[in-house]
């Protein structure tokens, strides 16, 4: 029974960390979009009747969630406000295909985006 309020603050450092990650990524995603293409994120045009962009968008935001999950596991779940828990790292070649992965999806979006 002790172990249910250390559940709930893990519970809200897992999404306050995702929230303030994910608007840091969305907001430096916004400002490269529009050094490509001229639009900003309300005004989507760049993506109206191009299927494959739209997938490439949120396959961008998978990567980003690869990333994020190897930052979570690697450091951020290592500040706990349980002390007697013990967490392990991802194995270092885990942390590398994940990070290469994630980053070749964010990466992805841009090349294509630079040659349409």
């Amino acid at each position: 029974m002790k172990k249910i309020p250390y559940f709930y603050l893990e519970f809200v450092k897992i999404l306050f960390s995702a929230v303030l990650l994910f608007a840091i990524f969305g907001t430096v995603n916004d400002i490269i979009i529009k050094l490509i293409t001229g639009y900003s994120f309300p005004n989507v045009q760049f993506l109206e009747n191009k299927q494959s962009l739209t997938g490439l968008f949120i396959l961008q935001y998978i990567g980003f969630a690869l990333i994020y999950f190897v930052i979570y596991q690697n450091s951020l779940s290592h500040i706990s406000f349980n002390k007697a828990q013990n967490r392990k790292k991802l194995p270092p070649i885990w942390s590398k295909y994940l990070v290469i992965f994630g980053t070749a999806f964010i990466l992805l979006f841009y090349i294509v985006l630079l040659l349409s």
